[in-house]
C-alpha cells in the first residue's frame, strides 16, 4: 500500500493532462489511438524523451515517448484504467495534472470532441468576458520621472 493519496486533492480546473511514458513506436501509437477512439481524450501529443530511472536496483536509461493526453475531469478515471490495462510496462507511469485555466475556444473543442452530449460550457456564449475598467486607472497617464538623487556624471 502506498503512503501517497490516489485521489486528486483540490483538483478544480476544467481540463486535465494525463502524462504517460511509453516505448517509442508502435506501443505509444497504439495507446494514443486507442484512447482517442474510445473518446477518453480529445488530443494526444507525443514527445520523444530520454529517461533515466531506477528499476530493480539498477540505473536504467531508455529512449521513450512522453504521451500528453488532453481530457476533461469526468474521463480521467476511465483513461487511467485504459492506460493501465493496455500499457506494456509492468509499472506504467500514469500521472494526472489539473489545468486551472484554459483558453475558452480550446475548452469548447475539448468538450465537443470528447462528449457530444455534454451541455454547452458556461463561457459567456462564446465571447470572452472582459472585466470592466477600474475608475481612476493610471492607463494613458505618464508617471512623473523620479527625482534625481545624485549629481550628473561629468566627462573628463
Amino acid at each position: 500500500m502506498s503512503p501517497y493519496p490516489m485521489d486528486p486533492v483540490d483538483a478544480t480546473g476544467p481540463m486535465r493532462l494525463v502524462l504517460v511514458a511509453a516505448p517509442t513506436g508502435v506501443v505509444s501509437r497504439r495507446l494514443a489511438e486507442g484512447a482517442l477512439r474510445a473518446r477518453l481524450a480529445a488530443c494526444v501529443s507525443t514527445v520523444p524523451i530520454g529517461s533515466t530511472y531506477w528499476w530493480r536496483g539498477r540505473l536504467e536509461r531508455e529512449e521513450e515517448s512522453l504521451l500528453v493526453f488532453k481530457t476533461v475531469p469526468k474521463r480521467v478515471g476511465a483513461l487511467f484504467r485504459y492506460l493501465a490495462e493496455h500499457h506494456t510496462y509492468e509499472v506504467p507511469e500514469i500521472i494526472e495534472l489539473d489545468v486551472p485555466r484554459v483558453h475558452a475556444p480550446y475548452l469548447r473543442y475539448l468538450a465537443e470532441t470528447i462528449d457530444h452530449a455534454a451541455p454547452p460550457l458556461p463561457l459567456g456564449g462564446g465571447r470572452i468576458q472582459r472585466s470592466p475598467r477600474r475608475r481612476g486607472s493610471p492607463r494613458g497617464r505618464v508617471a512623473p520621472a523620479p527625482a534625481r538623487t545624485r549629481a550628473p556624471h561629468r566627462r573628463r
